[in-house]
């Protein structure tokens, strides 16, 4: 309006009005603008300090789990080296075992060779029980005894019986009878034989 009444000289003064104006209506927006990006700031500091406390609780959980693992881990060791005792105990005993297979293929060997020598001791048995001779029910020895011409007489005993003592006949003119009667049942005498 006063620009209007002063005329040609109101004229510049009505631009710097305007200019004012306008200067004004951009600061208006520019207040606006700057209150929202403060809000949205304020939200994403809201926002950052929420993301910091649950980056804290993780760190939090992170930390426990580790002593967690480590724990474990300890208990891992423990097991691992009872385990490693273990298997040195079973090496041992499989040692022993060795050992006392070795013994025992040797007793075995030996058990081996006294049967071999009890199987010819058998033999040489039945040979020595086979030159007895049963005859009516009785047994009858025959013994070999020395002749005076350094050779042998086989002489057959008469059935022994119970009247029969084990002692050697009588002497005949001063010499050994060659009959000799071994009881059948004194078992002393006849291992001696």
């Amino acid at each position: 309006m006063e620009a209007a009444r002063a005329g040609e000289a109101g004229k510049g003064f009505a631009v710097v009005a305007e200019e004012v104006r306008n200067l004004a209506q951009r600061s208006a927006g520019a207040a606006k603008d700057t209150s929202a990006m403060i809000e949205e700031s304020t939200k994403r500091a809201d926002n950052g300090v929420a993301i910091a406390q649950r980056v804290g609780e993780s760190l939090e959980e992170i930390v426990t789990s580790t002593n967690k693992v480590n724990t474990l881990l300890g208990e891992i060791a423990s097991a691992s080296q009872e385990q490693s005792d273990g298997i040195g105990q079973v090496n041992k005993a499989v040692g022993e075992m060795d050992k006392v297979t070795q013994q025992n293929a040797g007793n075995a060997e030996e058990l081996a060779s006294a049967a071999e020598e009890t199987s010819s001791q058998v033999q040489s048995l039945r040979a020595l029980v086979g030159q007895f001779k049963v005859s009516g029910g009785e047994a009858v020895a025959t013994v070999a005894a020395p002749s005076r011409a350094g050779g042998q007489h086989v002489a057959s005993a008469p059935p022994l019986g119970p009247q029969r003592t084990g002692k050697p006949a009588s002497k005949k003119g001063g010499q050994d009878d060659p009959k000799v009667v071994i009881p059948m049942d004194d078992d002393n005498k006849f291992e001696s034989f």
